[in-house]
């Protein structure tokens, strides 16, 4: 049985997918707050939320989630995924796109309120895409 919270996470998971702005935008709060915690950026609002997610779609254009797990309790919602995609584009002259593709595990926990997302952190290790990308050396197991 899908619950509503494997719901809401496979069609957010499918707005994103699609690159789809406004579609991503339309499940959250007006005051939303979404974090990258690895990048070490918050996004207040819906503006700034655009910006992040007009970022990503241009350094990424090929990029994809898939949702492994979900799991609600109250207004709380979290799940793990899968981010895959291609380095394209990059803004920053001292690190520029090596064109890889790379293959992230993450978590993100969301508080809700009314049904929407209002507050996003996503979990991920930055040593890895940067290892996966050709930024720095992957270290031998």
């Amino acid at each position: 049985m899908v619950t509503d919270a494997e719901k809401m996470m496979k069609n957010y998971t499918a707005a994103w997918n699609l690159h789809d702005v406004n579609k991503i935008l339309s499940f959250f709060t007006d005051d939303c707050i979404y974090e990258d915690v690895a990048l070490g950026l918050v996004n207040h609002g819906k503006k700034e939320l655009t910006d992040f997610i007009n970022r990503i779609t241009l350094a990424y254009p090929d990029f994809k989630f898939e949702v492994k797990s979900v799991f609600q309790a109250g207004d709380w919602l979290a799940d793990e995924w899968v981010m895959t995609g291609t380095w394209a584009h990059s803004s920053n002259p001292k690190m520029p796109a090596t064109g890889k593709k790379f293959s992230i595990r993450g978590a993100s926990v969301q508080e809700l309120r009314n049904g929407k997302i209002r507050r996003n952190s996503d979990y991920w290790d930055r040593v890895t895409f940067r290892q996966q990308v050709g930024l720095v050396p992957a270290t031998s197991k």
